[in-house]
């Protein structure tokens, strides 16, 4: 009878829960989503392309986040616009890292590794809690070296794993330079993601055309085309399209590749200065329709040192004498040495890939009653890997001169 009696308190207090950890998972994501946008104008340099991973980045810098005291807690809280709980952010982190990994029961599905780390000197303690926070729950590799005695040796073993859980597709992370003897510790993080289009483009139908870097220049860039239904908004600024890639997340999500083109070239800083307030609307917005897609082929990577945009984000102690780290180590000697990112991305007929793969996909066809709307993507613009279900934003990117793998 007892058992009876207390089971629907124990199904309600758990359904609470959940309630709560999907409420903190979404302003997680609303937060990283924030953040993408603050610190994208402080990587852009105007004239050259670029990619990043924001949810990386995030996460990464969670990490360090959750062993942060005092004003350097309150700098990073606001540059990284956190807006769950301390206590609560590695069980959100990984619950919302688990609803974007692939099902497992689909073998097409995409394949997404954010590889995670922070590296320790080996004559710094680390605080169970921490350990236990960084390992078990952001699944994150937690390396020990010798900076003072052995940094060659100790980049090398950043540089090998980075290569490893990339593929080979980031075969040097570090220089030289990155790490010093008054290194204590290091965050990394690195990104492999391949997803093969649900509707690929036909390689017969790629062709040469000019590629408008800027308004009276233009570069000879290899164009794919297809005419097909897909996700689309647009406005009297911009066009979007969304180009769902093969295979659903864990929460049953769809990831896809969003393109944000602007209407003219001359409309691309208003487009970006729109961002951050419609962001969430224009993917909102998309609604399928029949489009005529001209959309550049691209291979390029992006390595950023990370540390003058966090400290113009608003990070200051954590890089200097006033850092306070006591969550860490229990004591107040560590500070950031280095906040480094280097991301690879390729985008061709098969889809966004970093290997070689094919796909076969069953789509949504219909006769259309008005001409394909033309998204023509031959000046610059900026894209994203998202969660179309979440919004979380996986990468973000700008091409302004395609260019290409030989």
């Amino acid at each position: 009878m007892f058992f009876h009696k207390i089971l629907p308190i124990i199904l309600y207090t758990s359904s609470f829960l959940h309630a709560d950890l999907n409420t903190d998972v979404a302003a997680l994501t609303e937060g990283h989503t924030e953040f993408a946008f603050s610190l994208y104008p402080t990587l852009d340099t105007g004239d050259t392309n670029l990619v990043f991973s924001p949810y990386s980045i995030s996460t990464c810098l969670s990490m360090v986040y959750l062993g942060a005291r005092g004003e350097t807690q309150s700098q990073m809280q606001s540059a990284l616009q956190m807006k769950v709980d301390r206590k609560n952010l590695p069980k959100t982190a990984f619950a919302l890292n688990q609803s974007l990994l692939p099902q497992k029961n689909s073998e097409k599905s995409y394949k997404l590794n954010m590889a995670n780390a922070v590296w320790v000197d080996q004559g710094t303690f680390l605080l169970t809690d921490f350990r236990y926070s960084i390992e078990q729950q952001f699944k994150a590799k937690l390396g020990t070296l010798n900076f003072d005695a052995a940094p060659e040796k100790a980049l090398e073993s950043i540089n090998e794993w980075v290569y490893k859980q990339t593929q080979g597709k980031i075969p040097r992370l570090l220089n030289g330079d990155d790490i010093n003897k008054m290194t204590r510790l290091m965050l990394t993080n690195a990104v492999f993601f391949q997803g093969n289009w649900v509707s690929p483009f036909d390689p017969k139908e790629t062709y040469e055309a000019p590629f408008y870097s800027k308004l009276e220049e233009s570069v000879p860039t290899m164009m794919m085309h297809k005419t097909h239904s897909v996700p689309y908004f647009e406005n009297e600024l911009l066009q979007a399209v969304a180009l769902p890639f093969t295979g659903m997340s864990n929460e049953g999500g769809q990831l896809a590749f969003f393109a944000l083109l602007p209407k003219s070239a001359d409309n691309f800083s208003a487009m970006v200065s729109e961002i951050d307030g419609s962001f969430d609307e224009w993917v909102s917005s998309l609604s399928q329709a029949h489009v005529e897609l001209t959309l550049p082929k691209f291979t390029f990577s992006s390595r950023f040192d990370l540390n003058k945009p966090l400290q113009d984000l608003g990070i200051e102690d954590a890089f200097d004498s006033n850092a306070n780290f006591t969550g860490i180590d229990g004591i107040r000697d560590l500070f950031l040495n280095k906040v480094v990112s280097l991301t690879y991305f390729a985008l061709d007929e098969i889809g966004v890939t970093a290997a070689a793969a094919t796909s076969a996909g069953m789509n949504v066809t219909f006769v259309p009653e008005k001409p394909p709307i033309p998204f023509d993507a031959d000046h610059p613009f900026l894209f994203f890997i998202l969660d179309l279900k979440s919004k979380e934003v996986l990468f973000m990117g700008k091409v302004v001169q395609p260019e290409e793998n030989k």
